[in-house]
C-alpha cells in the first residue's frame, strides 16, 4: 500500500521527511545529531529524548486510520480525524509527524501545521501542503474531555534525524512538544497536557492534542470580521 486509505488524493503523501532547500549545515547537523542517554529533549528540557528503530515507524502507519468526520456536533465536521486502529498503550509513540521541514527563511506566511523540531536551532516542520497521517490530528476541545496525545521530539533511526512525535499521554510521557505559528514571529501556540489514568488509547478513540490557547485566541482574531468558524485541525 503506497499511501493510507482515505488520503487526500491531492495531497502528496510523505514517507520521509522532506527537507526544504534552504536549511543550512548547521539545521542538518541539528537535525542528525543522534542523542545520548544523557541528552534532553530540546522541546521540552526535561527527559532524554528517545530513540526509535526504523522498526517502530513503518509508513504507512498500522496503529492509525484517517477517519471522515460525520458527527455533526463535532468540530471538524465535514473534515478529518485520525482514530486509533488498536489500543496504544501509555507513553507510547504512535507515528512521526512528517512534512516539509525548515528554518525561519522559509516558513509559510500562516500554516495550521507547523510545528518546531528544534527551537533552539530554528528548525520546524510543515505539514501544511504535504505530510503523512499525523496532520490529521485534531484539538481536543469540543471534543473529549482532555487531550490523550501529544506532540513530543524522537529521534527516528529510519531517517537518521529528530522527529517530532506523536505520543499517548500516560505516566510514561514527558512534557509536552510545542507547536509553532507562522503568523506569530516564534510564537508557540500550542502544547499537550496531563491526562488523567493510564488507560491509553482504545481501539476506534480519536488521536487528540491540544493546540493550545494561544492557537485558538490567534485563530480567532483571523476569523474576526469574516463570520466564518473554524473547527479540528485535521
Amino acid at each position: 500500500m503506497s499511501q493510507p486509505k482515505n488520503w487526500p488524493s491531492a495531497l502528496p503523501y510523505l514517507k520521509a521527511p522532506l527537507h526544504s532547500k534552504e536549511l543550512t549545515p548547521t539545521h542538518l547537523a541539528a537535525l542528525r545529531a543522534r542523542p545520548s542517554s544523557s541528552s534532553s529533549d530540546t522541546s521540552s528540557g526535561s527527559s532524554p529524548m528517545p530513540i526509535m528503530p526504523a522498526s517502530e515507524t513503518p509508513i504507512p502507519c498500522p496503529r492509525v486510520r484517517i477517519q471522515a468526520i460525520q458527527l455533526p456536533s463535532h468540530p471538524a465536521h465535514g473534515q478529518h480525524g485520525l482514530f486509533a486502529t488498536q489500543h496504544l498503550k501509555p507513553g507510547s509513540l504512535i507515528l512521526a509527524y512528517l512534512g516539509r521541514v525548515h528554518g525561519s527563511t522559509g516558513a509559510a506566511a500562516a500554516s495550521d501545521y507547523d510545528l518546531w523540531l528544534d527551537r533552539d536551532a530554528d528548525v520546524a516542520v510543515d505539514a501544511a501542503r504535504q505530510g503523512n497521517e499525523a496532520r490529521f490530528v485534531n484539538d481536543f476541545r469540543g471534543i473529549g474531555p482532555r487531550a490523550n496525545a501529544e506532540f513530543r521530539s524522537v529521534f527516528c533511526e529510519r531517517w537518521g534525524q529528530v522527529c517530532v512525535g506523536v505520543w499517548v499521554l500516560g505516566t510514561e510521557t514527558g512534557t509536552t512538544g510545542k507547536r509553532k505559528s507562522k503568523s506569530k514571529k516564534g510564537g508557540v501556540v500550542a502544547a499537550g497536557g496531563k491526562r488523567s489514568g493510564d488507560c491509553g488509547i482504545r481501539k476506534g478513540e480519536e488521536i487528540l492534542v491540544s493546540y493550545g490557547k494561544g492557537f485558538w485566541e490567534e485563530r480567532r482574531r483571523e476569523m474576526e470580521g469574516s463570520g466564518v468558524e473554524d473547527g479540528g485541525g485535521g
